[in-house]
């Protein structure tokens, strides 16, 4: 199993953005593991139009939504399941600004099963990242 994490980034006012990284397994013969690889980042009005999705793949993996707060350091480890959907998540609306899309786009991750979010998962991480991207948004965003 794959082990992601999301880190909360403390910004001005109170406020903080998401970032989500992906652990490099540890080969054989290592001392340590490779440093982790950042997958995306969240702020601003995205973040909050999507707190609801992001408080679900907390609770799936134990945590309490309440938790989420900009001085959190330590950071919550994700299973693979939730961190594929929260990638996705990330990347499809990173550079998105209308809350209507933002809100489609979000929906339809969450909606999406388990080998659908890998299939685009492996997609946007392995393949042409930006064609990938752009067919999800507009799948997903009307």
């Amino acid at each position: 199993m794959q082990e992601f994490q999301l880190r909360v980034v403390p910004l001005d006012n109170n406020s903080f953005a998401l970032e989500l990284y992906q652990c490099a397994y540890k080969k054989s013969g290592e001392k340590k593991r490779p440093a982790a690889k950042r997958l995306g980042r969240l702020k601003g009005n995205a973040l909050v139009q999507t707190r609801q999705a992001i408080y679900s793949y907390l609770k799936a993996n134990k945590y309490d939504p309440k938790t989420l707060t900009y001085s959190r350091q330590t950071p919550y480890v994700l299973d693979e399941e939730s961190g594929v959907s929260v990638a996705l998540l990330f990347q499809a609306l990173q550079p998105l600004s209308k809350p209507e899309r933002i809100a489609n786009i979000s929906q339809g991750i969450t909606a999406m099963s388990n080998e659908e979010a890998h299939y685009w998962f492996a997609k946007v991480t392995n393949g042409k990242r930006s064609p990938a991207l752009k067919a999800m948004r507009v799948l997903l965003g009307d």
